[in-house]
């Protein structure tokens, strides 16, 4: 009877140490997603290019740069006078080479590449492209809406998962808080035995995270998180773990 009870608490505590290691390796799995999502984000916010033509009449297109700036809503990322334009569209279009028209480059606006200084949802963009149009000496205000929805998306899906995760974190710390209140409450507190259960959560935390680096060594498939995040999770799970023990 009493190797039957052994086996069964046997079974029990290595199925829970089991159970923290698969939790650390999904956590840190959806983590390295996360931050997949989070570089593609900052790749795609690189290409978030908006479009000022100035007007072919314009006297000084550096005072309307800094009106641009003045707004506070974009930041000027570049400047194209009419001539590097003109260039410009003859590298795009090789058959303008053999085009010889005079004065060509006066027939190209000048322009600059400006980028939001926000997530650029959609009525912040109608709000800028409005502002914009209002200088004068600006033409056209030209942009992707395609493009800046998609990133609108990403940057709502991660402020969705760090949310969450916030949440998550502060349930775990008030549990946690009660949790040590009922060691204290405890007549017969055993430290050995809590600290013990939670460095065998901690190893099991930390053995969960290295198969998992391993399988992703052998399989070839990146494990895109910074080692912040890594020593944050690990003794995170071990907390879980003692919580819900």
């Amino acid at each position: 009877m009493k190797i039957c009870k052994f086996t069964i608490k046997t079974a029990s505590e290595s199925l829970k140490l089991i159970t923290v290691a698969s939790l650390c390796a999904f956590c840190i799995l959806v983590s390295g997603h996360y931050y997949r999502i989070k570089n593609y984000a900052k790749t795609l916010s690189e290409t978030l290019n908006i479009v000022v033509f100035f007007d072919k009449n314009s006297v000084d297109d550096t005072v309307i740069s800094r009106e641009i700036e003045a707004t506070g809503l974009v930041s000027v990322k570049e400047y194209v006078n009419a001539v590097e334009a003109y260039s410009k569209a003859v590298e795009r279009n090789p058959f303008l080479k053999d085009i010889s028209v005079p004065d060509a480059a006066k027939s190209v606006q000048a322009y600059v590449l400006v980028t939001p200084k926000s997530i650029p949802y959609e009525n912040f963009l109608s709000k800028m492209k409005n502002v914009l149009e209002r200088i004068s000496g600006i033409d056209e205000v030209v942009f992707d809406m395609t493009v800046f929805k998609h990133y609108t998306e990403i940057e709502n899906l991660l402020s969705f998962c760090r949310k969450i995760f916030f949440v998550f974190a502060v349930i775990i710390f008030i549990l946690f808080v009660f949790k040590c209140i009922f060691f204290v409450l405890e007549q017969e507190l055993d430290t050995r035995k809590i600290v013990a259960n939670i460095f065998s959560y901690l190893l099991s935390s930390m053995s969960g995270f290295l198969i998992l680096w391993t399988i992703c060594i052998c399989a070839r498939y990146p494990l895109l998180i910074d080692k912040v995040a890594i020593f944050s999770i690990v003794p995170f799970i071990a907390v879980l773990g003692a919580v819900l023990d």
